[in-house]
């Protein structure tokens, strides 16, 4: 059973901003069973953002039970859309008071003098009736119902299913003649409920003058509750006068005060999920069918991505956008070790800042002294409020020389393991400082279980994407067999580097988020199948140490339109890329490169297309600086100086630019993928 609390005002609605946290609806709570059954308790004007959302549900059955007939528990009904549609089989409790029947305060409303929509122009709507004190079930869930003390009277409801009991006080108050039968009997009808969300409508600065009005004061609840053995008493219908900051600083000297007693207290806000353990306030929780939602969104997009750094990408930027983590990392699990393989920190590296920390060629022991290790070995998922309180008495322990390096402050931080549908591990997600208004702020239990579920998900996504990417690398690991140049570390470093080029170039064009990383995956892996074509060349001429002649260049060059043709009537995205690629990344930007074949005519300038143009050049700098056969590796800035002398006439000007912005970011990579003569 679960409770959310969609309207927490007392008496009239107040939209203001300084009501926005705790809220300014008046009173609506909604009761759902695990079964699915839904019970809701009065119809203030918090009703109306429920319908909103159950306007948006497949329509089922659903009881609303009154507890009066007051204009602040009422005045929500009119707009409360199911109650026009009739495909929601809606019914309605409400109690008998005062001789009065519910439904004739129900009539009085629609009237067409108070609302312009008559009764008898609704859908038919069971109206049932009862009198305080009595018992009904609706559908798995046991209502019992206790009168209150308040003017023309009121009823409180106990809800128990699902191995809990939640009390809904309704308006009462409480007031302060010892022994008052009709107060003891409520207080009573609470004995031992897990949850009371009870009449807080005052402080006791406020209650005298007011006393005889129907409402308590909030320091009248605990003593007594706890006497009672209620676990947790959360507090609603606040007086309108009252803004958050006079409600926080109000409770915070009343919870200093209960201390000692073993009921925990809570103020109640608008959107608060409450289960048996009692409110969770840290955060406006979504519906499950609403993540639900999102999370098949997010998979439907990432099952396009056959690059593993764009999956690990993407799962790190929705991880940390369900829990608002300022950072995170994920390490992948590599021959025994934990493999530092991508990172984010809003707060350090904002934008596109972080992509050379994507290449630290580091790691962690596969052991249980680290938290990332710990989560690896382990498969348990740990979420520390503050990383500084670790017991002493763990065998892991949080290690601080980021933080002393950098001068960034982890706080809180949520670890989860990723694993196959083998169950086995394949690396760890761990998140760094959950945010609130620029805050640190612990990691809520129902942000692990969402982001946990995400990332249960994501292993699959993962594996397959480390499925094609492995594919790949077996591809031109054969065809290195044939020309020991084209080494694996050298098309991985053309393939990032191609891809961080064009992300930073198209951030320059303002390019949307997602569709850079969609586009970036693709490049990364079209760019390193650029010379795949060489396999079609003669040994004499592939392998030959010295110049080549101008009759072997002219077959060398075929090997451009050769690896086109590989990829001829392609129908995936990443092969179609790869054909441009091969064909064109000889092409220069005076038209006077070549493609290997008449049949493809040169191209100059823009109308080379773009992934070649960055392919070219990422190409000839990985060449330039790396260790050959027939040379030394060159110096950087003789590179770099090529590639600014060249800029105009081999090179689009324009990306050799970007390059240089990105240098430090192409220095990573080139250390993260070495040479293996240079390991």
């Amino acid at each position: 059973m679960k409770i959310r609390l969609w309207g927490t005002r007392g008496s009239v609605p107040v939209p203001s901003p300084q009501m926005a946290r705790y809220g300014g609806d008046t009173t609506c709570v909604e009761v759902r069973s695990d079964s699915g059954d839904r019970l809701i308790l009065d119809a203030g004007t918090g009703i109306y953002a429920l319908g909103d959302c159950m306007d948006h549900e497949v329509p089922t059955d659903c009881t609303i039970c009154f507890s009066h007939a007051h204009w602040d528990h009422l005045q929500g009904l009119p707009h409360f859309k199911p109650l026009y549609n009739p495909s929601w089989r809606l019914s309605m409790r409400g109690p008998t008071l005062g001789g009065v029947p519910f439904s004739q305060s129900l009539l009085e409303i629609f009237d067409e003098k108070h609302f312009p929509v008559p009764w008898r122009e609704l859908p038919q709507r069971p109206v049932l009736e009862f009198t305080p004190g009595e018992e009904f079930r609706v559908g798995d869930m046991t209502v019992k119902t206790c009168p209150t003390v308040h003017p023309g009277s009121c009823t409180a409801y106990r809800i128990e299913a699902d191995g809990w009991s939640f009390v809904f006080t309704g308006d009462h108050e409480c007031g302060d003649e010892p022994d008052n039968p009709a107060v003891e009997r409520l207080l009573d009808f609470t004995a031992g409920a897990d949850v009371v969300l009870a009449d807080g409508h005052y402080f006791a600065r406020d209650y005298a003058l007011h006393r005889g009005w129907g409402h308590s004061a909030q320091e009248q609840w605990p003593a007594a509750l706890a006497q009672r053995g209620v676990r947790h008493l959360i507090f609603t219908h606040y007086a309108p006068s009252y803004c958050d900051s006079e409600l926080d600083k109000a409770f915070d000297s009343l919870r200093e005060n209960c201390r000692s007693l073993p009921t925990s207290l809570q103020m109640g806000c608008q959107g608060m999920l409450i289960t048996s353990h009692g409110g969770e306030t840290e955060e406006q929780e979504e519906s499950l069918e609403s993540i639900n939602c999102k999370l098949c969104d997010f998979f439907h997009r990432i099952s396009h991505f056959s690059d593993t750094n764009i999956v690990l990408d993407s799962i790190l930027n929705q991880a940390r956008a369900m829990s608002n983590a300022d950072a995170g990392t994920i390490y992948l699990v590599e021959d025994n070790k934990l493999v530092f393989s991508y990172a984010a920190n809003d707060t350090l590296f904002p934008g596109s800042e972080a992509n050379k920390y994507a290449y630290l060629n580091a790691s962690l022991p596969l052991d249980t002294r680290s938290i990332a290790g710990f989560v690896a070995c382990t498969g348990r998922a740990l979420n520390i409020p503050d990383v500084r309180s670790i017991s002493t008495n763990e065998p892991y322990s949080f290690n601080d020389a980021f933080d002393l390096s950098t001068g960034y402050r982890t706080v809180s931080m949520l670890t989860l393991p990723f694993t196959d549908v083998q169950n086995r591990i394949l690396g760890v997600l761990q998140l760094i400082n959950s945010m609130n208004n620029g805050r640190v702020q612990a990691f809520t239990p129902s942000m692990a279980r969402y982001v946990g579920r995400m990332v249960m998900l994501a292993g699959n996504s993962l594996e397959r994407a480390r499925m094609a990417n492995d594919l790949i690398l077996r591809m031109l690991r054969t065809a290195s067999l044939r020309d020991p140049r084209e080494t694996a570390s050298h098309v991985r470093r053309v393939g990032a580097m191609a891809a961080e080029i064009y992300h930073r170039w198209a951030e320059k064009h303002g390019l949307p988020s997602d569709e850079i990383r969609a586009a970036k995956g693709r490049l990364r892996l079209a760019a390193m199948l650029h010379d795949v074509g060489k396999v079609g060349i003669p040994d004499a001429i592939l392998k030959k140490p010295g110049r080549l002649t101008p009759e072997e260049r002219k077959v060398m060059e075929k090997h451009a339109v050769m690896g086109a043709r590989l990829f001829e009537n392609a129908t995936q995205d990443v092969d179609v890329l790869a054909y441009t690629i091969a064909l064109h990344h000889h092409q220069r930007w005076d038209g006077k490169g070549y493609t290997g074949s008449p049949e493809h005519p040169l191209l100059a300038a823009t109308d080379i297309p773009l992934a070649a143009r960055i392919t070219a050049i990422a190409d000839v700098y990985d060449a330039l600086i790396s260790r050959r056969c027939y040379k030394e590796a060159w110096d950087v800035k003789a590179a770099v100086d090529i590639l600014r002398q060249d800029a105009g006439s081999h090179f689009d000007p324009e990306l050799v630019d970007v390059f240089m912005e990105i240098h430090d970011v192409i220095t990573a990579i080139h250390k993260r993928f070495p040479d293996q003569e240079d390991v």
